[in-house]
């Protein structure tokens, strides 16, 4: 499904670097928010929104729909962006559908993967492209274009300019279309929305769903940033810096102004932790365990701080592009048909406990039969695991809920990383996996050097 160069949820080119950014910018703990800049950009009437049916096709009872969407006018720009409505055959449940944000492309292919997920739910799903519109300002893209809408909000005070708020306001406009367009071609009445995305369209899934009641499930992917203060100080220990590929940014002069507090106001509206009181929806993290931009252990600043339910998978020796996304889709679709059908989500507990510095234990148990548990680890010498190779091996279970413990050994020399994954079986019978957090033995702050 992704591959390096034509990922159908961009996330290729446009990752990390504003992330890194913006926790740099942070000078305080973010509280919870109550209201923003964000709620008031979403919320404002804006004329030019329209979406137009430009085909509509059926074959073997499967509906695909293509349409012209207008979502806004952002500064003097009108974004437009292309919809692929997938309808299945059998439509079990006519009042949700799944909103898969993306970046370039017409949508076209997503419809094996949007059809796979409809399938399996029955309901409806879509794609919707340009995410954001670009370039910009003077052949502006990606980071480039970002750098310049914050150094604009800096420069007068304008809260419309962060292109994060334009980006959700593009998914809140799609599910608008989507609502209307299966009411007006079906008669059917959609009042649900699973959102996801990747990378920083699943960056945009956070947020989108702290502002839009209607979203009632998220399954970001490859977005593990959450608390991006404690994100970037963890980076510079772990790695010795925080980024090199922040260039756009450090032209732009943003890092001279990231005490003032127009950037700590920025801050608090673009980090999703601000929001972690709103989280209380069902949550998929979808993650790679060798995804260049994050620490392996990035979960610790903010997965115990989310209210539950929460899910993760992280595919093992995946990177940026989930090797293709091939077992995160099949862990997607479980979620998204259990969402549709109203169904129990499972629960997968974990205890971590260092003994010493030499000798970790995990307990796991997960609360629905189990097919099979396995331990990932991977070593290195430092505690960078970008580029190591995970193996596994098979767990015993106390029972078939799961119930598991594992001790892992330090080893003689540099650090170990590991993980526990359970397969469990869906109520259509395909097989999905789970993991728990990823840790690293010993537990300690290496000394900062360069990478």
């Amino acid at each position: 499904m992704f591959d390096a160069h034509d990922m159908p949820l961009s996330i290729q080119r446009f990752p990390y670097r504003l992330l890194l950014l913006v926790a740099l910018l942070h000078s305080s703990f973010l509280a919870p928010v109550r209201g923003g800049a964000l709620e008031d950009y979403v919320g404002q009437a804006d004329d030019s929104y329209s979406w137009k049916l430009i085909n509509k096709q059926e074959k073997d009872g499967v509906t695909i729909a293509h349409i012209d969407l207008v979502s806004q006018k952002w500064r003097d720009t009108v974004w437009t962006h292309k919809l692929v409505v997938v309808r299945p055959k059998t439509v079990k449940s006519p009042d949700i559908g799944l909103l898969f944000i993306t970046g370039n492309g017409n949508g076209d292919r997503q419809i094996p993967v949007l059809q796979m997920l409809a399938e399996r739910a029955g309901a409806i799903t879509a794609v919707i492209t340009s995410v954001p519109n670009q370039p910009l300002y003077g052949g502006k893209s990606e980071d480039a274009l970002i750098a310049y809408s914050f150094s604009k909000y800096l420069e007068t005070g304008d809260k419309s300019w962060p292109l994060l708020f334009p980006m959700v306001k593009s998914a809140a406009r799609g599910m608008d279309a989507v609502q209307a367009f299966s009411k007006q071609e079906f008669n059917q009445k959609m009042e649900r929305f699973v959102v996801t995305g990747a990378s920083k369209r699943g960056w945009t899934t956070w947020l989108t769903a702290a502002v839009d009641k209607r979203v009632v499930a998220i399954a970001p992917m490859v977005i593990d940033m959450l608390n991006m203060k404690a994100q970037t100080e963890w980076q510079r220990q772990v790695y010795g810096t925080e980024s090199e590929q922040i260039n756009d940014y450090k032209d732009a002069d943003l890092l001279s102004h990231m005490n003032e507090p127009p950037m700590r106001e920025l801050a608090k509206w673009v980090d999703p932790y601000s929001y972690r009181s709103r989280y209380n929806m069902p949550k998929l993290l979808l993650l790679g365990t060798n995804d260049p931009y994050w620490t392996v252990d990035s979960l610790r600043h903010y997965w115990n701080d989310l209210p539950g339910p929460k899910l993760i998978y992280q595919t093992p020796n995946a990177g940026h592009d989930l090797n293709g996304g091939k077992e995160a889709m099949q862990t997607l679709a479980a979620f998204y048909q259990m969402i549709a059908d109203h169904q129990t989500l499972p629960q997968m507990n974990w205890n971590i406990s260092y003994r010493t510095n030499d000798t970790a234990s995990i307990t796991v148990t997960v609360d629905q039969p189990v097919k099979s548990v396995q331990l990932w680890t991977a070593v290195s010498t430092n505690r960078d695991f970008r580029k190591d190779r995970w193996s596994n091996h098979q767990l015993k279970t106390v029972t078939t809920s799961g119930g598991t413990e594992a001790t892992i050994e330090r080893p003689k020399t540099g650090y170990e990383a590991f993980l526990v994954e359970a397969e469990l079986t869906s109520s259509s019978g395909q097989t999905y996996k789970l993991s728990t957090e990823a840790r690293v033995l010993p537990d300690t702050q290496p000394k900062t050097s360069a990478p």
